[in-house]
């Protein structure tokens, strides 16, 4: 038996996911983005640290919106592009379930 239930915390795992991508690139943006170091210096832990916890929050935005860029500009076909926004949902469901589980623990939700 499927239940509704089940649907809608997919659906608002997804858009918490895709709410955390924006607002984290945003955050960035705002930041100042840097353009990674070059090859010839050695990089430190920290900072490829970082560099990954970014790419991994941000990435489903960045999918769909350079997927919906090259459909449109005709680089990337139609099909392909499916694939991209399926892949992109997957993660930001992943990342969502991830953001809502911090918010719990932290006791947001909490009345």
């Amino acid at each position: 038996m499927i239940y509704s239930v089940d649907f809608l915390a997919a659906i608002f795992a997804m858009a918490t996911g895709f709410a955390a991508a924006w607002v984290g690139l945003e955050i960035v943006r705002l930041g100042g983005w840097r353009e990674p170091e070059a090859a010839g210096v050695p990089a430190r832990p920290l900072r490829i640290g970082a560099e990954l916890v970014l790419a991994a929050l941000v990435g489903p935005r960045l999918l769909l919106i350079n997927g919906f860029r090259n459909w449109r500009a005709g680089q990337v076909s139609l099909p392909l592009y499916v694939v991209l926004a399926l892949v992109a949902a997957g993660w930001s469901m992943c990342s969502g379930v991830i953001v809502l589980q911090m918010a719990f623990a932290s006791g947001y939700f909490l009345a």
